[in-house]
């Protein structure tokens, strides 16, 4: 595992300079860097990382992706960020003009006694909804410029519902640090032996048959552990060749017990089918497919593939 810290980006540090609405300005609390932002490259992630604070309290503030694809997961630690003892999500947004999001987070706390908040998988770039009635087509590849584009325009984000105190994190703009954080993750397909830039060119990744229901055994996962799946962990990645055929397996941020995710893989490998990912020239190439064994298990009560 590397750590290295993005000198680059000190330009991208600076302060909003927009006016707030009148409510954040008078209960949000502010908070601005105190570091440079870094960026570790794991052995299994990419986490791009820097902290905050206001004269009082700090926040560290971690994006973390395991795969060059649009989703990420967001991680806060802080003892500032105060949720209401009923809330079971928390709203928040990028600034200055990013939709609401609202995400049922999982809470801990670390080793030197701060608040732990994953507020689980988003997308920089919102993820539009097919329209009603019609049946949801195949995701578009991944646009590394059109997410770098969004980023550019944001110079924070504000947790403003279901906390007693609305908190907001003045990051600068976006744009050069997501940029180091889809480097980092083109690296990480490099280590499973894809090439990135087949990946980049390609225009269809590789989809299950059936979106992966009926792939584990009923009681593979236990009901007591379904907690454990929760914010984007214990990710089930599967690599696939050309054919369709899953060739490895792998969990990443894994929250299970070893014996419990060694049954998911072993399973997965069984029974696991794929349309197979394709290059810019529409013919097949090895690709890889990375899901939640919350989804993985058999078919609900109705549910028809």
């Amino acid at each position: 595992m590397k750590l290295g810290t993005i000198t680059s980006l000190a330009a991208a540090t600076s302060l909003l300079t927009a006016p707030l609405p009148a409510a954040a300005q008078d209960n949000s609390a502010v908070f601005k860097p105190t570091g440079q932002w870094s960026l570790d490259y794991g052995e299994d992630y990419c986490r791009l990382a820097r902290t905050f604070g206001d004269g009082k309290d700090d926040v560290a503030l971690a994006i973390e992706r395991i795969e060059p694809g649009p989703s990420a997961r967001l991680i806060l630690i802080s003892n500032a960020i105060k949720p209401y003892r009923s809330a079971e999500e928390i709203g928040w947004h990028f600034l200055p003009s990013d939709p609401e999001r609202k995400t049922r987070y999982t809470h801990s706390v670390t080793a030197d006694g701060k608040q732990y908040y994953n507020l689980g998988p988003f997308m920089l770039t919102p993820f539009a909804p097919p329209a009603p009635g019609k049946a949801p087509a195949p995701p578009a590849p991944f646009d590394r410029g059109k997410e770098q584009a969004t980023a550019k325009s944001m110079t924070g984000l504000v947790l403003d519902n279901g906390l007693t105190a609305p908190v907001q994190v003045e990051t600068g703009d976006l744009s050069a640090p997501i940029k180091a954080l889809q480097d980092c993750a083109d690296d990480l397909a490099k280590s499973w032996g894809l090439d990135p830039a087949k990946l980049q060119g390609e225009t269809a990744a590789a989809i299950p048959d059936g979106g992966g229901v009926g792939w584990l055994p009923q009681g593979t996962v236990g009901f007591a552990d379904f907690a454990k799946l929760a914010g984007g962990s214990n990710q089930v990645r599967l690599m696939v060749d050309a054919t369709g055929k899953p060739t490895a397996c792998a969990i990443h941020w894994a929250t299970l017990d070893a014996t419990t995710n060694a049954k998911i893989c072993a399973a997965a490998m069984a029974n696991a089918k794929f349309n197979p990912a394709k290059d810019a020239g529409g013919n097949t190439m090895p690709g890889y497919w990375i899901g939640n064994p919350l989804f993985m298990g058999p078919p609900l009560k109705g549910f028809r593939r």
